[in-house]
């Protein structure tokens, strides 16, 4: 796979894991990538940022924390003589199996921030 290919389906995976984290969140109070946020940039804070006033009248402004994520890729591409080459990636295998092979791995790492708003205890 290409570096630009990679790099691509990632920011989709991630687009798209946002998505479906925020419908599945819908019926509480909390918020993947919240809009209108106001970032601590003291770096002195606990927490991200908080949530700016909307037009609802809010008892306070919601603290917005940032989910770190370090997740490493493993990629292994192959030609292997008595069956089809394939793709290895994490623990799923896409491809050939068995016969003698000759293979290339890579490793990359993706680090990033989510930031999200926690539902609260009551």
């Amino acid at each position: 796979m290409e570096l630009k290919d990679f790099i691509r389906e990632t920011l989709v995976q991630l687009a798209q894991g946002i998505e479906e984290a925020n419908m599945e969140l819908r019926s509480s109070a909390a918020v993947v990538n919240p809009e209108n946020v106001i970032v601590d940039v003291t770096g002195k804070a606990k927490h991200y940022g908080i949530l700016s006033a909307s037009d609802d009248i809010v008892e306070y402004l919601p603290s917005v924390q940032a989910i770190e994520f370090d997740v490493a890729v493993h990629a292994t591409e192959g030609k292997e003589k008595s069956a089809k080459g394939g793709i290895s990636v994490g623990a799923m295998n896409i491809g050939g199996s068995g016969g003698a092979s000759e293979s290339k791995s890579s490793e990359s790492r993706i680090q990033f921030k989510i930031p999200m708003v926690l539902p609260h205890g009551k």
